[in-house]
């Protein structure tokens, strides 16, 4: 079923009736029933309150009263209609005690953890009562809207009581449906005193940009700078790097150390005699590391506003959170990613969460013409060994760059050429 979202592009190389075609069968397949959004006013108030009015009790109890007041017949004396009035009198005694007793709320948000697509994400609320009387059994939500689902009643908690002027702090769970930046509007508070019977609501619009990230992968690699090792010691590394030794850093001097490896100025700075080390020109000396994931995904034709397949690039981009917390453990900070023909640079974990959750899929595989660092370690991930990224590759590791390549297999695609430095992903 197709969205306003999916409608064709026009193409101007094409003939125009196959995009008037193509327009018709985006018509036929449309979704005719809109996306549920929670707002507030229009001509669906009504409506809107009704549901948020009644607790499922509160439902069981009206659809109980409304049966009787249909049954119940003079010559069928089995039902009894003031049972019903009774039932009736009930829910709109709780509703005006709970609109009588409606908290006065100020509503924080504190905190809120990366949320992955598919998984409940629990967010830090704090609540404050700033009315005159105690605000009672409590529950909070998420605004409904597309891209993602609020949590049900059984997993949230209930807050008891609230007294005038104190706080309380709360969890908010939210489940994303899928990969981006999804904006949460607002949080409502539910409040079901008395009986449990009613519930009245308090929207208040806080809103939130939540990084949406790709499941995780369960994949096991290895040490990158092993890699890298490996990749130095063939290729154009070699010649280079053979029976060279690249000073490390220097160290208090220790007996049997040669006089040739004396480090004068250090001696002089501190007074007293250091000595240098010196490590094989072949092991990786990299401060950082940078990584390159092609966004490419099969079938994304041009009329296309979005592919068919979201969940292409999920992969992928799990797999560059994988790389990078792998770099982390071994030293090696992610200062720039790149998904197109331009590198971004990253201040910190949350820059590269962000990048990830907003990354757009591409038509065609575009790669950045120049390095930012050449003394960096550059890992580029894929699912497709494509001629463009074979010559890329190939030049860059023929101008000195450390170049790793890991291809993701399972979806079809080139597999890569047996050689140091590249390695195929089971996941």
């Amino acid at each position: 079923m197709k969205e306003f979202a999916d409608r064709p592009l026009r193409v101007p190389a094409e003939n125009g009736f196959l995009h008037a075609w193509r327009m018709l069968r985006w018509l036929f397949e449309l979704r005719l029933v809109p996306r549920l959004t929670e707002r507030r006013g229009g001509w669906l108030t009504p409506l809107r309150a009704l549901r948020d009015g009644l607790t499922a009790g509160g439902w069981v109890l009206l659809t109980a009263c409304g049966l009787l007041l249909l049954l119940a017949r003079p010559s069928n004396p089995g039902f009894d209609l003031y049972l019903a009035t009774a039932g009736l009198l009930l829910i709109a005694a709780c509703a005006a005690v709970g609109q009588l007793w409606r908290p006065r709320l100020r509503v924080q948000r504190l905190e809120s953890e990366t949320a992955i697509a598919g998984r409940p994400c629990r967010s830090r609320v704090r609540i404050s009562n700033t009315g005159r009387w105690p605000a009672r059994e409590l529950v909070l939500r998420e605004f409904r809207g597309p891209g993602w689902r609020p949590g049900t009643a059984s997993q949230s908690a209930v807050v008891e009581r609230v007294d005038p002027g104190a706080s309380r702090l709360c969890e908010v769970i939210v489940r994303p449906t899928a990969r981006g930046l999804v904006h949460l509007p607002g949080l409502a508070v539910h409040s079901y005193f008395p009986l449990f019977v009613t519930r009245s609501t308090l929207r208040v619009p806080v809103a939130l940009e939540l990084a949406v990230l790709p499941p995780p992968l369960t994949v096991n690699l290895p040490p990158l700078r092993q890699l890298a090792s490996r990749c130095l010691k063939h290729g154009s590394h070699a010649a280079r790097a053979a029976g060279a030794l690249e000073y490390a850093h220097s160290r208090p001097y220790q007996a049997g150390d040669p006089a040739t490896r004396l480090d004068q100025r250090a001696s002089a700075r501190r007074g007293e005699l250091m000595s240098r080390v010196f490590r094989d020109g072949a092991e990786l000396s990299a401060g950082a590391v940078a990584i390159y994931c092609d966004t490419a995904v099969a079938g994304f034709k041009p009329w296309q506003r979005r592919p068919k397949n979201a969940k292409a690039l999920d992969r992928r981009l799990a797999l560059v959170l994988e790389l990078a917390a792998r770099a982390r453990r071994e030293a090696l900070p992610v200062q720039a990613v790149a998904f197109a023909e331009g590198w971004q640079p990253l201040a910190d974990e949350a820059a590269l969460q962000r990048a990830i959750a907003a990354c757009p899929p591409a038509r065609h595989t575009l790669l950045p013409a120049t390095v930012p660092r050449p003394d960096w370690l550059y890992l580029l991930v894929t699912e497709d060994w494509s001629e463009t990224l074979a010559a890329q590759v190939s030049a860059w590791r023929g101008a000195g760059y450390v170049v790793l390549v890991f291809r993701l297999t399972g979806n079809g695609g080139s597999p890569l050429p047996v050689a140091p430095g590249n390695l195929e992903i089971t996941a």
